[in-house]
């Protein structure tokens, strides 16, 4: 267990002068602005906690050292200054949650840890804990005289279906759900968090862990729908202490990704995983014959009578009617969340099982509609043709009918990739059958005295003022005629500014819109062949050794290489110069490597060792890496002597990590904490130092 170079963690006599002594459990205690606790086990504090920023914090960090600390894998033991000996406990997902006090030998951290995971029975005489943090002044006492070997550790534990912090019983998900037939529901749940469940014959079959954004939740459901159909992706397991089995859904890099309910048996867990990848397919019920009736032929006449719009009572429905069933109604597209600020955008998944979006315009009517479609990367790979393609007015084309308008969005191929909804053309003036006959003479006398076509909007009402005036209006008076006539006037004047302004407007809106469109598919264009390059550097690496020793000797450093932002061969260093770096405030959204801020340079090197014995694409990626920095058979080249500590500047440029598939962005540090500048540098053979964050473990090159 590494030292503590920060403030979380406090001496052990501040724990227990602050906190109230116990046999055993958890005590808590709050200290100016910040929450602590204390875990007590056999009358000795066995834990010490992080400063925490509110109550709800400290419990939950509670809460997962109750879970977490029943789980001999979830410790990691090792040396802390001054000879002593210490262990951290840690989530599933790596992040550190506790440490223990100092000990002063190895065997005396164990027997602890042991106690805390009920591998080791409570013996005449324990071992004490040394009175000291990693970070203060080491209150010595007098160690044990007779070393206690811890007892021998009992069986490891099967894994419960619901052991890891994330998830949460199937009573939540079922309260936060409406069902469906089949697929996927997302929600919010009352934690702040995002989850989702799948459906499978009305029922949830698959549960998820809880993310901390929208986006994360919509990657995890996409994993889940690429994945439940490949059997290799199923772990099955059981039975546990409740005599119950279960199975895991894992991605290709074999992280867990969603886990099924219980199933009374192992056979039953199969059946139920065989329905989600479709070897096995449930009986359809037969239908009832449908009763004769003689007024069927009037319910179909008034169903269809009714899908019309209600201001369309006496038009007929718009062709073309061969595409209508793959969209929704116009009303089914209204009042959904919008997700997607800048587009105004918002997506849905509907009691059919299909999954739509839509854009609204500035008034929040429906600009632009989905049809449904089967997953969500179908729907991601059309929603990105639309969004390229709604700027410019020329991808559009009107469709016309019966007093009706529509508009289609298509792509370059004519393909349709969207529509609007149904509206209405605003009806003309009508013109009775004298005024007519006037109007046609209007174009004679414009080609005789020489009067413009433009003119006739104008001339319209004053001769339909004058015909009324002369024939009079049947059943009318002549104050009505009048009155009629001013009303045609004005409207056709109203029509006509609208007109202008809405030409106006249509013109500016187009210009923007193919600048914009232009801007993005030169971007578009840019990321696909960076990101061709670096597929294309991806090499399968050969088979690599287990972590060695750290190496007495650094390797000799060659001279050193250009630190310029440009090109390279390699997908390491290779900055995009067309792009502008994006602006990084805050690190850890997206981790590679994971929170190292407690870790050594030595203790970093070794996890990363770690990573590369147990994780296959973790192998080839640092295998590359150690390769790019001039190390020729790769990362077994490298030891804890090419791993040092330094802080970079804020405002530091270059190319920065991300993801646990670890990909490259051109970035700029703009962090708001200082801790998120605090990194390990890398020494390379050839020159070329890189450094990991320490705060979400990341790769960065540092460019000028």
């Amino acid at each position: 267990m590494a030292d503590k170079n920060l403030d979380e963690y406090q001496p052990l006599k501040f724990y227990k002068k602050n906190s109230k002594a116990r046999q055993n459990g958890f005590a808590k205690f709050k200290d100016e602005k910040s929450h602590y606790f204390a875990l007590y086990k056999d009358g000795d504090i066995a834990m010490l906690s992080q400063a925490y920023v509110n109550e709800a914090g400290r419990d939950n960090g509670i809460e997962s050292v109750k879970k977490n600390s029943k789980l001999k894998k979830r410790y990691v033991f090792g040396t802390r200054s001054g000879g002593k000996h210490g262990f951290g406990l840690k989530a599933g997902n790596g992040q550190e949650i506790a440490i223990s006090p100092n000990y002063g030998s190895k065997a005396a951290a164990e027997y602890a840890a042991g106690r805390l995971n009920g591998s080791v029975k409570i013996a005449k005489k324990k071992p004490t804990p040394q009175k000291a943090t990693p970070k203060k002044t080491t209150l010595k006492k007098t160690a044990p005289k007779k070393k206690v070997v811890p007892a021998k550790a009992a069986p490891t534990k099967k894994k419960s279906a619901n052991d890891e912090d994330n998830y949460r019983p199937l009573a939540f998900y079922n309260k936060h759900t409406k069902g469906r037939k089949k697929g996927i529901e997302r929600f919010k749940g009352d934690d702040g968090d995002y989850y989702f469940a799948y459906f499978e014959n009305d029922k949830i079959r698959l549960i998820s862990e809880g993310y901390p954004t929208v986006g994360a939740q919509e990657t995890g459901a996409a994993s889940v729908e690429k994945n439940i159909k490949l059997a290799k992706r199923y772990d099955y397991r059981g039975p546990f202490k409740n005599g119950k089995y279960d199975y895991r859904l894992k991605a290709g890099n074999g992280k867990e990704i969603a886990r099924s309910v219980w199933y009374g048996s192992a056979a039953a867990a199969a059946t139920g995983a065989a329905y989600l990848m479709g070897t096995r397919k449930r009986v359809a019920p037969k239908p009832r014959p449908k009763k004769k009736s003689k007024v069927a032929p009037v319910v179909a006449a008034v169903a269809v009578a009714t899908a019309a719009p209600a201001m369309a009572k006496a038009a007929k429905p718009l062709p073309p009617r061969d595409k209508d069933d793959d969209y929704l109604k116009c009303e089914e597209y209204h009042g959904h969340k919008v997700t997607d600020a800048e587009n105004n955008l918002a997506f849905f998944s509907h009691a059919n099982n299909k999954e739509y979006f839509v854009i609204y315009d500035d008034d929040g009517e429906v600009l632009i509609r989905s049809e449904g479609f089967e997953s969500i990367s179908k729907r991601s790979s059309e929603l990105n043709a639309v969004l390229r393609l709604k700027d410019d007015p020329e991808n559009f084309t009107r469709i016309e009918k019966n007093g009706y308008f529509m508009d289609v969005l298509k792509d370059e191929n004519g393909r349709e990739v969207g529509r609007s909804c149904l509206r209405k053309i605003a009806p003309p003036v009508a013109v009775a059958a004298p005024v007519a006959a006037a109007a046609a003479a209007v174009p004679a006398a414009a080609a005789t005295g020489g009067m413009g076509w433009g003119w006739l909007k104008w001339l319209l009402p004053l001769l339909l003022l004058l015909l009324l005036g002369f024939f009079g209006l049947k059943g009318c008076s002549d104050g009505k005629a009048k009155q009629v006539a001013a009303e045609a006037a004005a409207a056709q004047k109203l029509a006509a500014d609208k007109a202008i302004a809405a030409k106006k407007l249509a013109a500016e809106k187009a210009a923007a819109a193919k600048k914009l469109a232009a801007e993005k598919a030169a971007a578009v264009k840019a990321a696909a062949a960076a990101k061709a390059k670096e597929a294309a550097a991806v090499v399968t690496p050969p088979p690599a050794p287990k972590p060695v020793a750290p190496k007495p000797v650094a390797p000799k450093v060659t001279a050193n290489l250009s630190r310029l932002c440009s090109a390279s061969d390699s997908v390491l260093f290779n900055v995009p110069t067309y792009a502008t770096p994006v602006s990084v405030g805050r690190l850890g959204t997206f981790p590679e490597f994971g929170d190292s801020h407690g870790l050594t340079p030595t203790q970093f090197y070794n996890k990363l060792a770690s990573r590369h014995a147990a994780n296959k694409f973790d192998q080839q990626y640092l295998d590359y890496l150690a390769k790019q920095l001039g190390y020729s058979n790769g990362f077994s080249d490298m030891s804890a002597a090419d791993f040092s500590n330094e802080t970079l500047a804020k405002g530091t440029k270059g190319l920065l990590g991300y993801g646990e598939f670890h990909g490259v962005a051109y970035s700029t540090l703009n962090v708001s904490s200082p801790r998120d500048l605090e990194a390990f540098r890398i020494r390379a053979a050839n020159g070329t130092d890189i450094h990991f964050m320490k705060t979400c473990g990341n790769y960065m090159y540092v460019c000028n």
